[in-house]
C-alpha cells in the first residue's frame, strides 16, 4: 500500500468521535463486505448532536481496472439491486434508527490506488456512488494517460481555485450547484508517482491540467 494511503487514514482518524450507538450497523457492514468484495471499516464522525455522520473505508484486494471491469459486468457493488445496493442498504440502516444518518466520506483502498469521495450535499454519496463509478469507467482511458499510469490517489470531487471568484462564495452557493448533481463530475484531484504535485482532471474536456486544488474537508 502506498504511504499516501496510510497518510489518508491517519488524517481521517484524527477526526473520529465516538458517538451514539447505531442500530443494525453491523448488518449494513456485512452487506457492503459481501457486495464490494472488501473488508469494511465504518467509523463515526460528527459535528453535531443531531446527526450521525459515518466514514466508510473499504479494503479491496483488486486493482482499479479489475474493479471497473467487475462493476461494468454488474458483479461488483450490486448496484442493480435496489434493496441490496449501497443506497438500498443505507436506506434500511436509516430506517432502523430514529436519528438522521449521513455518510461524510467513502474511501476505497485498492491494490494500486485509493478513491476518496466526500459528501458535498445531503445524501450525496448514496445517491451518486453508482454514477461516480460509471464515470470512473468512462473516463479511465483519459485520467490514466492512455492506460500508461494509474494515479495512486483519486479525490472526487475537488474544485479548481481559479474557476471560482472566491472559496467562500463558492461554498455558499454549493448547495444550489449540487441540486443539479454535477459537482462530482467537474474536477477530480489525482496524484501520480511520476510527479510531485497533484493534477486536476477536467472531466468536461477529458484533460489533465495544473491548478490550485480545493479539496473538501481538507
Amino acid at each position: 500500500m502506498p504511504s499516501s494511503q496510510n497518510n489518508q487514514r491517519n488524517q481521517s482518524s484524527a477526526r473520529f468521535n465516538k458517538i451514539k450507538e447505531i442500530s443494525e450497523l453491523d448488518l449494513f457492514k456485512k452487506k457492503l463486505e459481501k457486495h464490494f468484495f472488501s473488508k469494511v471499516t465504518i467509523r463515526n464522525y460528527s459535528n453535531s448532536n443531531s446527526e450521525v455522520s459515518l466514514i466508510i473505508e473499504m479494503d479491496c484486494n483488486l486493482e482499479l481496472l479489475e474493479v471497473l471491469h467487475h462493476f461494468n459486468k454488474k458483479v461488483w457493488g450490486n448496484f442493480s439491486s435496489q434493496r441490496f445496493s449501497f443506497a438500498g442498504a443505507f436506506m434500511e440502516l436509516q430506517h432502523a434508527n430514529e436519528f438522521p444518518i449521513a455518510i461524510e466520506e467513502f474511501s476505497l483502498f485498492l491494490e494500486d490506488t485509493s478513491i476518496i469521495v466526500n459528501r458535498i450535499y445531503s445524501q450525496s454519496i448514496p445517491r451518486q456512488l453508482e454514477n461516480i463509478f460509471t464515470t470512473l469507467s468512462n473516463h479511465s482511458i483519459h485520467f490514466t494517460k492512455g492506460m500508461s499510469e494509474i494515479p495512486y490517489e483519486i479525490y472526487v470531487s475537488v474544485f479548481e481555485g481559479n474557476a471560482i471568484e472566491s472559496e467562500n462564495k463558492y461554498l455558499k452557493d454549493l448547495e444550489s450547484i449540487c441540486e443539479a448533481e454535477q459537482s462530482y463530475f467537474s474536477f477530480w484531484g489525482l496524484y501520480f508517482s511520476s510527479q510531485e504535485d497533484a493534477a486536476i482532471y477536467d472531466l468536461k474536456n477529458h484533460t489533465l491540467i495544473n491548478g490550485k486544488l480545493q479539496m473538501l474537508n481538507r
